[in-house]
């Protein structure tokens, strides 16, 4: 577990002797102050689930042309996610396009001699999302795929099958990082924390940044993958009632 660096906002007001609406809005007693707190506290932890999305771009003169070829190549990507093992709830079509193609414009900017831009054919792609469950198969399934045809391939991303056990060691250390924090605050002033007022926080889970994998060629290597760690973290907000000690 790391900490992350940690802000504090001190808002320090005396109140010896709140209105009855004042002591409704904060929550604070006569002769209490108010101190606020901002913390971050996060876990890091070895993933266990990795997200790929595999593609095929083809060509054709028509946009039939173009999807049939498509279609051939993506009946074989599936057929080796499935020859791989993976559940068919990790396997979602994530696009499918089918675009024209336009002959390059002139230096006049005009596609032909009538300033009309020519359609020289079709671009098919078709890309399916993929999780993968056991992060030791990744290079064998990686290499499945450009073997049956699949010409881009985009990720990994890395994440955590049950996110709450982190998510609850980041809370803990976000709490624990606020509640010294307001101590040390508290004793600089020759005060004492009595009680907690409102705590709210917002979280968040990083990974690596999604990148491409490309490769051309009948013989593939297989392509080294490295999980690492994924982050999570957690930022929260405490306001506390100091008193004179």
């Amino acid at each position: 577990m790391r900490l992350a660096g940690l802000t504090a906002a001190l808002a320090l007001a005396a109140l010896p002797a709140p209105s009855a609406g004042q002591d409704i809005a904060i929550g604070l007693s006569p002769g209490e102050v108010l101190l606020k707190v901002e913390a971050n506290g996060e876990h890091l932890s070895r993933p266990d689930v990795m997200a790929i999305s595999a593609g095929a771009v083809t060509t054709g003169r028509t946009a039939r042309e173009a999807l049939a070829a498509n279609a051939t190549v993506a009946n074989r990507l599936l057929a080796a996610v499935r020859a791989n093992g993976i559940d068919p709830r990790d396997v979602q079509t994530s696009e499918l396009t089918v675009s024209p193609q336009f002959a390059r414009e002139d230096r006049s900017g005009n596609g032909d001699e009538d300033g009309v831009r020519r359609i020289i054919g079709y671009l098919a792609r078709n890309r399916v999302h993929l999780r993968l469950r056991d992060l030791s198969k990744a290079p064998e399934i990686i290499n499945a795929l450009f073997e049956a045809g699949a010409n881009e391939v985009r990720g990994p991303s890395f994440s955590l099958s049950d996110p709450a056990p982190a998510l609850k060691a980041a809370r803990r250390a976000a709490v624990a990082e606020a509640r010294g924090e307001a101590e040390t605050y508290a004793d600089a002033l020759g005060m004492r924390i009595v009680r907690v007022l409102r705590v709210s926080e917002r979280q968040s889970f990083e990974s690596e940044d999604e990148g491409y994998i490309v490769v051309t060629g009948s013989r593939i290597p297989l392509t080294p993958l490295e999980p690492g760690e994924v982050r999570t973290r957690v930022q929260v907000w405490i306001d506390y009632a100091m008193v004179p000690r």
